[in-house]
Formats: structure tokens, sequence, C-alpha cells
């Protein structure tokens, strides 16, 4: 998670340790924002509990590489190009029952 100072514009990175440090803070504080002190400056950026949470959820999805997420792609174009296939079928198989009727 990444804050930007309001005071000198410096990035602070926070990893998922702290995201949860903090939302825990809020909870015994019962404060619906985290105050994230800024290493260079140390002025306070007042932060919402919602971008903490959000950054959370953001952390704890897994990271994909390139392969991973081709052969993600390459499973849902098969199984695109199979349910194509079985509608072609179907069509097939009425119009044939509708031609046997007239």
């Amino acid at each position: 998670m990444d804050i930007t100072c309001w005071n000198c514009k410096t990035v602070a990175k926070l990893d998922k340790a702290a995201v949860e440090a903090a939302i825990a803070q809020m909870d015994t504080t019962k404060l619906g924002f985290y105050d994230v002190a800024c290493a260079s400056c140390g002025k306070s950026n007042r932060t919402t509990r919602a971008v903490f949470e959000a950054a959370l959820k953001d952390l704890m999805t897994p990271v994909l590489t390139k392969r991973e997420i081709n052969e993600q792609a390459k499973k849902a174009r098969a199984a695109k190009e199979e349910a194509q296939k079985e509608k072609a079928a179907i069509k097939e198989a009425v119009r044939k029952k509708a031609g046997k009727k007239g």
C-alpha cells in the first residue's frame, strides 16, 4: 500500500503487516481513520479505514505470473469454443428434427 504525504509528496510503502496493525489500532480506538506519519517530514497523513481495508484486500489477492495468466486465458478460450460447439450441435439437431417433420 502506498501513502503519499500531503505535505512533501513522499511516498510511504506499507506492507501487509503494517496495514493489519493499522486496522487493529482502529479497532481498539474505535476510530474510522489512522494517522500515518511521514518518514521524511514527520507530518501525519490521515487515512480512512476504507482505504486500509481495500489495500488489505489487494494485498491478499495472489499475484499471477505471465505464464499463469496465459494458461487461464487459454482455458477460458477453450471453454468458450466448447460451448460454441455444443450450441452448434444443438442447432443442427433441431434443424434435422424440423426437417423430418416437414
